[in-house]
């Protein structure tokens, strides 16, 4: 969270910017992290979902024969199945927008409508607008402030509420030794309540299980100690947060380095375009003849693909239409006085 939102914080344009590409970010994690032997490890206990480029369809990949073959990626499987095991019974299904899922935020919208995409649902609200346009401006990083109306410690705030809310999920289940979300919001011990079965409400796959609905729904400001909560997600993200206490970084958060920064943006965009453009243009280089050949195979399948659809709509306009075969007409009955005398018989 926090390398890529400084990374972030720090161009003048955000994410808009030619030299943010998080995933060169993520592969470059990738490699500083995974095992040498990671390909070995993750064959048949990790699936990788992707999208095949000539017709769309959601692939699976569970057998890599390199390590490099798990550090790539292609085409997001999200853009063709964003929850391909969502049949498993034992598939927990997570979300940052509200909606029918296991773990998401609380819903506070009365809207009934939903968007059901690549197999996902997201709820019509102002909140999961704000959210996906948080997305997109990317907010600070700052562990200070937490409420959800300001672009500060919008990383935290959501953070926090994906620890509540993974919270509530295990305690509806009864998977938790005692009920702290209770404690939270009243100093009464609950009621005593009966579980019911899961019949598909709460965004449920999970039929059979015995769930307790009085679990309440917590909200970042009903804390007011996150740390006694779980101290060892505060300090993860009191380590992540931290900012560089170098001077020219302190300079470039103040308000006077911001708007020189964008004073000189006119001067300094283009230069950035040309550099970071050709820095990948360069990177790509060693890819450069398999990714030809590969566009080459697609560009032919394409133009075949092509000029099969025109045969076949030419020939379909150019041949004779087929009459279907029908019986002969019969002649229609000759009166006996009008039959006509062969010349022979004739005087």
């Amino acid at each position: 969270m926090g390398s890529v939102s400084e990374q972030v914080e720090q161009l003048s344009l955000g994410v808009f910017h030619p030299a943010f590409a998080p995933i060169e970010h993520i592969q470059r994690q990738l490699r500083t992290f995974l095992p040498s032997d990671i390909h070995v490890l993750a064959s048949q206990q990790l699936g990788i979902s992707l999208t095949r480029w000539p017709d769309g369809r959601n692939v699976i990949i569970t057998d890599f024969a390199t390590r490099e073959e798990v550090i790539q990626r292609y085409f997001d499987g999200a853009l063709s199945n964003n929850l391909p095991f969502s049949d498993c019974p034992s598939t927990i299904t997570v979300s940052p927008f509200t909606g029918t899922v296991d773990i998401c935020p609380p819903s506070t919208s009365a809207s009934m409508l939903e968007l059901n995409a690549f197999n996902a649902s997201f709820q019509f609200s102002t909140r999961n607008f704000f959210l996906g346009l948080s997305c997109v401006i990317a907010p600070s990083t700052e562990v200070g402030l937490a409420l959800a109306s300001s672009l500060e410690g919008m990383l935290v705030h959501y953070c926090r509420q994906g620890y509540l809310d993974a919270l509530r999920f295990l305690e509806r289940r009864g998977l938790t030794k005692e009920p702290v979300l209770w404690t939270l919001v009243s100093k009464e011990p609950p009621a005593p309540a009966h579980g019911t079965r899961d019949t598909g409400q709460d965004g449920g796959q999970k039929e059979g299980l015995s769930l307790n609905w009085a679990v309440p729904s917590v909200l970042v400001k009903d804390v007011p100690n996150f740390k006694q909560l779980s101290p060892e997600l505060e300090a993860a993200l009191e380590k992540t947060s931290r900012r560089d206490p170098r001077p020219w970084a302190r300079f470039r958060r103040s308000t006077p380095g911001k708007a020189l920064t964008y004073l000189l943006l006119p001067c300094t965009l283009p230069f950035e375009y040309v550099y970071f453009r050709g820095r990948r243009l360069v990177l790509w280089l060693p890819d450069l003849p398999a990714d030809l050949r590969w566009m080459r195979g697609e560009l032919r399948r394409g133009a075949l693909w092509v000029c099969s659809g025109l045969r076949d709509q030419l020939l379909a306009r150019l041949s004779p239409p087929v009459s279907s075969p029908l019986p002969p007409e019969a002649a229609p009955p000759t009166h006996p006085a009008l039959k006509r005398v062969p010349p022979s018989h004739q005087a």
